[in-house]
């Protein structure tokens, strides 16, 4: 009889730890597959991004040289609207599921994207004020940041692309054995 008891009460202690387990496990996969789905609507969003990359590093520059040529009064500056990151905006909460680097580094590039939106908006609606030294600077800090942006984000679109594709088992059979996935 005390065998009997016995192994009922493993069994039972067995079930409860293999149901606990695998309630972790099913936790990781869905935050896993969250992670993915995360990871590629970013990198998509900053690779729709990257074809008006040359146009306005083109459109600076010619705004720069006519500037200092004293010909600022052909530059068209109209208002605008700020742009909005529609997928970032969405999903901010959730970087975390990307890991710390991937997270890192796309607040990175969008901070940079910010910060020339920003110096863009503040040239379109106050340049007509602004006096030829003043907006030359403003130009090239509206090409600083979307450099940065741009550079960071050819690492990181690749890089985000990478985490989107990637196993659930491989990934969690290498943080299980105490690797960095």
């Amino acid at each position: 009889m005390a065998d009997s008891a016995g192994s009922a009460t493993v069994a039972v202690f067995g079930a409860l730890g293999l149901a606990y387990a695998t309630q972790f496990v099913a936790e990781d996969f869905k935050r896993f597959r969250e992670g993915s789905a995360v990871a590629a609507g970013l990198a998509g969003e900053l690779d729709s991004y990257r074809g008006a990359y040359e146009i306005l590093v083109n459109a600076l520059t010619s705004w720069k040289t006519a500037t200092e040529a004293g010909n600022r009064a052909g530059i068209p500056l109209r208002k605008i609207e700020r742009p909005r990151d529609m997928y970032l905006d969405e999903v901010v909460s959730k970087l975390g599921l990307l890991g710390s680097e991937l997270a890192g580094s796309t607040v990175l590039v969008y901070s940079n994207l910010r910060a020339f939106r920003l110096a863009m908006e503040l040239l379109s609606t106050e340049g007509a004020s602004m006096g030829n030294e003043e907006f030359v600077n403003r130009c090239d800090m509206c090409l600083e940041r979307l450099r940065a942006a741009y550079t960071e984000a050819e690492t990181l679109v690749p890089n985000l692309e990478a985490r989107a594709l990637a196993s659930f088992w491989r990934t969690w059979w290498r943080q299980l054995l105490g690797g960095v996935a």
